[in-house]
């Protein structure tokens, strides 16, 4: 079907194509969920065992051992993680990308009820639970007032705005931290105890069975049924002091005679404080097929009606809002994109000097953009930075098509044809070299459909996008450009240029032109007759570009300015919740002046809200929100040095400075955040030799000026007791492990017997003892334990407690001892600092049964070498689409010699942009692999053509060249100043696209510049050597005989 020729004589018909296509992406646009980056599937699932009152070391052996074993014999299994800390255990298990992870945590529960058998009797069952990269909290709020106490302060955060909060559509979870939260204590006498022959055990099981209700069933009342409830619950504390306890031969005692009943508050172990000033923190999660921003925004919609129930002086602020960088980075996409289109329109307005002409193609482009939307909804995509950026970045191409189609109509109509009929043959004779450079820039991004890992996720979605926008552009250019045409465009000859004075920037541009066109030929002429300077001259920039490539850094992710920083403060283990708070207070009020920050939310301790108290009081966190990029004179990275700066000199204390970064990918780092740039990993059986090793290679690291916060994460042994119970004594007396444990934990943690409601409000009640008896650790053997025959046996006569030291933690990686030595990358790019790494780390030998290796490198590498793969795949599958539209291995051969001249721009773009190869820049070298042989397709197709006509080889390229010119000059003119405001990445979340735009606009331009040139010198030399071999191959064959060869040879001899 002859598109061209359809159009033309179907004008309304097109008309109402594009109208319906305008339409249909209208509505599809806002439909489309909003986000920062691509919805990921991360093939990670966690294993978590709780074992109250265990030391690292016994949930190392008897739990953490048995889960990883269980775990690592799972088909598609990468690597098992796991960390063993005091009292809980957590396996982290990682699969191959493309594991259905549904099914694998079916398999990963199937084997841990097999396992759960072998655990501690007290140890709880384990939990399976999928990684989600959603999980971090969207929204972070604080409540703050003056003259407001803290406890009022969490119960409006736990009772008002957390419900409100959590109705809004698309949200997971919400968590309360911070504030007082009230609690009721009974604290025991062990004197009493004694006296009475009572357990801790008992009192907590007496006051949990004496606080219930129940539905008893229906009961008749007449002829109706109605529902008898019992209300056992208690209503004030007063009843909590009358539940009685049995005591021997039938007699009972209130548990208010056992101890002391105080209406009191959780113990301090977390505080929270916004700005320096105490609140209470609530973090907001969305579902994770929830839409950010819309999540974000229907939150603030509904702050006004929350805090109209507020008391005088509390007030509700908004700490952390990542939709508003999502919004700041998808306006400045969309910023860029609407430059860059404007820039087209002028380059085309000045090429064609026509306004008609330059509103044809200027329609191209909305139609193009809004076809896309439909289709990104249609294939279920989402609008965020990747896909806009792929969209912005092939905005010039989305002209190039029809540029290459309205040319070829406008030198038609110049040829003295109407403009019917230049619509029709101009469409026609390059509709070929059309249709070849749209598959050939859609071939390139096929290999992203083969490769695997966390880079799928962000490279299909982008290779869709633009794929569905050149497909629209093609459709557009073949339909309604011709059809346009037509209608729009002026009879006749093109007036010539005036020769006299003139101010019309349109006419002078038309006379550079004539004169550009004109040193070309000259410069195009000299090149044919100099054929080994030009190839000589290409091949010394070409090796020029492979020495300056080893001067462009190198880094996985190009790091982001997101305006937030995180400082993580952590102490000895033991450190007392105090010394801690001071630390964060004196590291609050050093930068609290700095001119660059907006706010500061510091969190200090652990817990905060549930029935147990975490006992991580030697860690803070303080998060740093900075004013927007347009409102500071710094950037992030520079604060970030002058906070670690500022930060140094408290021995003791471990205090990292980091960016936050929003690409967080697995094992290849994230730009920023708080797990370290650079990880090295040391493995081995003996925790004493691995701290050793780690304090050896903090040392190298710490001699390399780009890294900062270097630390050895396996903390010294701290003290501790450990208890060894006498399992023969036990059983001897009857006496269970879990008795002996619940007892010591009452003792000395507290446990929660059961809630007190009132109101709304639901209030633990702690069975503990008090300080004064815990302090002192010789009241141990004060505890008594009640056998099975009712007999007290105190606690030494079952269990010995004897001090010690053992690791705070001890982590695991694919079931080995491991430590970690982590620093913060400053000044240079990760992939350099990470040779250098290696270079230190080979001046350590570890010892036998040792190891050390650099963390993530194995990944980076791979995810490297997947996307050369990918380039190299690119490069095989446009030359096969081009083979196969043409006809000819010949012709595609001599266009692919326009691909390594881009490699000098690309390379030489990012070295005076000072920027990195990463992920982003090495898919714009794969964009251009599809984008740098139009012109050598429009060049040579025009150039075969010619000489089908009987033109010599050097006339048709004059010619070719001449004519060609100027849609040369005009696509890469589009497309290169559209890339300009990416390249200048001015705005939030632009440092994204820059790297990859930098490489489209310098590649673009440097192989267009000598594609020009080298293109017609390879199609001579080229097409010489095509002749000589087959003046060899003629000379060397003999040649054939005449059919009655034979017959006449008989005659002869006759």
């Amino acid at each position: 079907m002859n598109f061209a020729n359809f159009s033309v004589n179907r004008p309304i018909t097109i008309f109402m194509l594009m109208i319906g296509l305008v339409i249909l992406g209208s509505i599809a646009a806002p439909l489309l969920p909003v986000d920062l980056y691509p919805n990921m599937e991360i093939p990670t699932a966690n294993v978590s065992v709780s074992w109250p009152g265990a030391s690292p070391e016994q949930v190392e052996n008897q739990v953490t051992k048995r889960v990883e074993a269980s775990m690592a014999t799972i088909a598609n299994v990468s690597s098992v993680t796991s960390n063993s800390r005091t009292g809980s255990s957590n396996v982290t298990v990682q699969f191959n990308f493309g594991t259905d992870i549904s099914e694998a945590t079916l398999t990963m529960r199937d084997r841990l009820d097999r396992v759960s058998r072998q655990l501690p009797d007290d140890a709880e069952a384990p939990v399976v639970s999928r990684a989600d990269p959603n999980s971090q909290p969207i929204m972070s709020l604080a409540l703050y007032g003056t003259d407001v106490e803290l406890t009022a302060l969490r119960d409006l955060a736990d009772n008002v705005v957390s419900p409100a909060v959590q109705r809004a559509n698309g949200v997971a979870s919400v968590n309360v931290t911070g504030g007082r939260v009230r609690q009721i204590q009974l604290l025991l006498d062990q004197n009493k105890l004694t006296q009475y022959g009572l357990t801790s055990n008992q009192v907590t099981s007496a006051l949990s069975n004496d606080n219930q209700s129940m539905d008893a069933g229906l009961v008749y009342k007449g002829n109706q049924l109605v529902p008898l409830s019992i209300k056992g619950e208690f209503k004030s504390t007063a009843e909590i002091a009358q539940v009685r306890v049995n005591l021997a031969r039938g007699q009972t005692i209130p548990i208010g005679e056992l101890g002391k009943i105080i209406d009191t508050y959780q113990d301090v172990t977390f505080e929270s404080r916004r700005n320096g000033e105490q609140s209470v923190g609530i973090s907001v999660q969305k579902q994770s097929d929830g839409n950010t921003v819309a999540v974000a925004d229907s939150i603030r919609t509904m702050m006004d009606d929350i805090q109209k129930d507020f008391p005088d002086g509390v007030k509700m602020d908004i700490l952390n809002d990542t939709s508003k960088y999502i919004k700041g980075s998808i306006h400045t996409v969309i910023e860029h994109t609407l430059l860059g289109a404007i820039f087209s329109v002028i380059i085309l307005m000045l090429f064609l000097n026509s306004v008609r002409a330059t509103l044809i193609i200027g329609v191209v482009i909305p139609i193009s953009v809004v076809s896309t939307f439909s289709m990104m909804f249609f294939s279920d995509q989402t609008m965020n930075t990747i896909t806009l950026g792929g969209l912005a970045l092939g905005l010039g191409s989305l002209v190039d098509f029809a540029v290459v189609v309205l040319e070829s109509i406008y030198r038609k109509k110049e040829e003295g044809l109407s403009p019917v009929e230049a619509a029709k043959q101009g469409t026609a004779e390059v509709g070929t070299a059309v249709l070849a450079s749209a598959l050939a820039q859609i071939a390139v991004f096929a290999p992203t459909l083969f490769i695997d890992g966390l880079i799928k996720n962000f490279f299909v979605p982008m290779a869709l996008t633009v794929s569905f926008s050149h497909v629209a552009a093609l459709f557009a250019a073949i339909t309604l450009v011709p059809m346009l045409a037509a209608k729009l465009l002026k009879k006749g000859h093109q007036e010539a240029l005036p020769t006299g004075k003139s101010y019309n920037p349109a006419v002078w541009f038309g006379r550079g032109m004539q004169r550009m066109t004109n040193r070309y030929g000259a410069i195009l002429r000299w090149s044919l007759a100099h054929r080994a300077t030009v190839v000589a001259i290409t091949a010394a920039l070409l090796v020029g570009s492979v020495f300056l490539a080893g001067s462009v850094g190198t880094e996985i992710t190009p790091r982001t300015d997101e305006g937030q920083i995180n400082i993580n403060i952590s102490l000895a283990q033991g450190t007392k919740f105090e010394n801690t708070n001071a630390l964060a207070s004196k590291v609050e009020g050093l930068i609290k002046d700095m001119p660059d920050i907006e706010s500061i939310f510091t969190t200090v301790g652990g817990g905060g809200g549930g029935a147990y108290q975490s006992a991580a009081t030697n860690s803070a966190s303080i998060s740093v929100m900075l004013k927007p990029l347009g409102q500071r004179e710094l950037k992030t990275e520079q604060i970030v040095e002058q906070i670690r700066t500022m930060t140094n000199g408290n021995p003791g204390a471990q205090i990292s400075v980091n960016s936050r970064s929003s690409i967080r990918m697995p094992g290849l780092g994230g730009g920023g955040g708080g797990g370290g740039d650079i990880q090295v990993n040391l493995s081995g059986p003996d925790m004493s030799v691995l701290r050793k090793l780690g304090d050896m290679v903090a040392e190298e690291l710490r001699a390399i000026p780009s890294l900062r916060n270097v630390q050895n994460t396996l903390e010294r042994s701290i003290p501790q007791f450990d208890m060894t119970i006498d399992r023969e004594a036990a059983a001897y007396y009857g006496i269970s492990v879990r008795e002996i444990m619940t007892s010591l934990r009452t003792a000395y943690q507290g446990s929660v017997a059961t809630n007190f409601k009132t109101g709304d409000t639901q209030i633990s009640v702690l069975v503990k003892y008090p300080s004064e008896f815990t302090n002192n650790l010789e009241n141990l053997n004060q505890i008594v334990i009640t056998s099975n025959s009712g007999a007290q046996i105190p606690l030494y006569a079952v269990a010995k407690v004897e001090p010690g030291f053992g690791p705070a933690q001890i982590r695991h990686i694919d079931q080995e001892r491991v430590a970690t030595v982590q620093a913060a990358v400053s000044g240079a790019p990760a992939g350099d600092v990470s040779k250098l790494v290696e270079d230190r780390l080979a001046t350590i030998q570890p010892p036998d049964g040792y190891a050390i290796t650099l963390g993530s490198q194995n990944s980076s590498n791979d995810t490297f070498n997947s996307l050369y793969l990918m380039l190299g795949l690119s490069v095989v599958l446009v030359y096969m689409v081009m083979a196969s539209q043409f006809e000819s291995l010949y012709g595609p051969f001599i266009i692919m010699f326009s691909l390594p001249p881009t490699f000098i721009g690309a390379i030489l773009g990012l070295y005076l942009t000072n920027r990195t190869i990463n992920m982003n820049s090495i898919m714009g070298m794969i964009m251009l692999v599809g984008i740098v042989v139009n012109n050598a397709i429009v060049l040579i197709d025009y150039t075969n053509q010619l000489r089908t006509k009987g033109c010599s080889l050097h006339d048709a390229l004059m010619e070719a060249g001449r004519v060609r010119l100027r849609p040369i000059l005009m696509t890469t003119g589009t497309t290169v100043l559209a890339m300009i405001p990416l390249v200048v990445g001015f705005g939030e979340g632009a440092a994204a696209q820059a790297s990859m735009a930098t490489v489209v606009a310098f590649g673009l331009t440097t192989s267009t510049l000598i594609t020009l040139v080298l293109v017609p010198v390879v199609y001579t030399l080229m097409d010489g050597w095509k002749d000589t071999l087959r003046s060899k191959w003629r000379r060397h064959t003999p040649p054939a005989l005449p059919r009655n060869h034979g017959a006449r040879q008989q005659s002869i001899n006759k």
